[in-house]
């Protein structure tokens, strides 16, 4: 019978249990990890964990601009090293939480894999142990994630005493899912005219944006 309560229903649920939005104490940054997906997309994942055994995965996909950096128009190339731009900073955010900034500004890297796996030999072990608080958000797809913009604090060791911590909720933070609309078409991006307005306007305040609709 489909409407039944068996003995299996009331077993405890003890599947993993993710981070809800919002700031973190005594969270660890367990691992670093280059990946390429099947369809040959790139990507950089820090996963954390916090003293609630709560996972949470932030992951930086590779800027993928539809044609070759030399054929662009002089704005459509500012628009993308601004986004390239914006992602290294967040990664130097996480990564130098844990090393110094002067053995950050070593890494680098041809391409985007060799940079991210460069920044995972650069770390090391350096995260191994250290307790970190972290604020965690929804991001424009109502996915977890920690904040795009590094002009504020996110991340900092738990050596920083909470009445001294830097992290904040601000205005800006999304902290709710966005409520559809309706169920069809729900998530429709905005045109590539509205979207590459946004993306222009956002940037200078350090806000990241969506690669995956550019204009190039």
């Amino acid at each position: 019978m489909l409407y039944s309560v068996t003995a299996e229903i009331q077993k405890q649920d003890t599947g993993r249990k993710y981070m809800e939005p919002g700031i973190h104490d005594n969270t660890n940054l367990v691992s670093v990890e280059y990946k390429k997906t099947d369809k040959g997309s790139e990507l950089i994942a820090f996963n954390f964990v916090n003293e609630l055994n709560e996972q949470f995965a932030h992951t930086e996909w590779r800027v993928m601009p539809h044609k070759d950096i030399a054929t662009m128009s002089e704005k459509e190339s500012d628009l993308y090293i601004r986004l390239v731009t914006a992602q290294i900073r967040r990664i130097n955010k996480i990564v130098t939480t844990f090393i110094s900034e002067e053995k950050m500004r070593e890494v680098k890297g041809v391409t985007f894999e060799e940079f991210c796996l460069n920044t995972i030999k650069a770390l090391g072990e350096a995260n191994k142990g250290v307790k970190i608080r972290i604020k965690v958000v929804y991001d424009k797809r109502n996915f977890t994630a920690l904040p795009s913009y590094t002009n504020y604090e996110w991340i900092e060791l738990m050596t920083v005493p909470k009445s001294e911590s830097k992290i904040k909720i601000l205005s800006k933070d999304k902290m709710e899912k966005d409520i559809p609309t309706n169920l069809e078409g729900a998530n429709k991006r905005k045109n590539e005219i509205e979207e590459n307005t946004s993306l222009i306007a956002d940037l200078p305040s350090g806000d990241a944006v969506e690669t995956d609709n550019l204009p190039f």
